[in-house]
């Protein structure tokens, strides 16, 4: 047990360094078991912990863009879906280079790893009613794992909110539909969204009542 938080410990407060020589599975594994609730970024109807080492590029509702170096994440989070505690579930792959259902208590998802172009991967994680897509070389793919796990499982949403949020027909507008309980089948609709709305060196930030997000 000691071991574990320790791990999680680092994995949370120096940036996923240290998970780059372990497997996809033992990162999974370390991360899904994290119940410290480390909290730095606040949202309309949820938060979470952004680790050091990556920067906001950019926030639209519910789409988020992080950047390490040269490597670009995608995150959507789906209020609505949580609100209504949809589910569905993933049926595991064996057409692609990892593919992967994840659950915990009651929290699923899954992980899928396809070929993309220019010999690099592509990583689609949902977890936690949120997604995260990546591309990246395959010599970094843990790194790549242990930070869109570090975000998926710290995300906390605050009910009162999202009730709000829905009353006032707030989360139907503005909003990039993505489905996160469906794989895509290439890159194309991640580069194409990371085109149009991951490119600024800034962040847009919702108008929130303080009140509600640090509930």
């Amino acid at each position: 047990m000691k071991k574990i938080l320790f791990l999680l410990l680092i994995i949370l407060c120096t940036g996923c360094s240290s998970l780059t020589k372990k497997s996809i599975e033992e990162v999974i594994a370390l991360t899904t078991a994290n119940d410290l609730a480390l909290i730095n970024t606040y949202r309309a109807g949820y938060k979470y912990y952004l680790p050091k080492g990556l920067k906001m590029l950019n926030h639209e509702g519910s789409n988020e863009f992080f950047s390490m170096q040269d490597i670009i994440f995608y995150m959507y989070v789906d209020r609505v879906s949580y609100f209504h505690k949809t589910k569905e579930d993933y049926k595991e792959k064996n057409d692609v280079v990892y593919s992967k259902s994840l659950s915990r208590n009651d929290i699923f998802g899954y992980i899928e790893i396809k070929n993309a172009s220019n010999d690099k991967y592509f990583i689609e994680i949902m977890y936690n009613y949120a997604k995260i897509e990546v591309i990246v070389e395959k010599n970094r793919m843990e790194e790549v794992v242990a930070y869109a796990m570090s975000i998926l499982t710290s995300i906390e949403y605050q009910e009162d909110v999202l009730k709000s949020l829905m009353g006032e027909d707030i989360l139907k507008s503005n909003e990039v539909e993505h489905n996160i309980f469906e794989s895509a089948e290439t890159e194309s609709g991640y580069l194409k969204i990371v085109e149009e709305y991951g490119t600024y060196e800034e962040t847009k930030d919702e108008i929130v009542d303080p009140d509600f997000i640090r509930r």
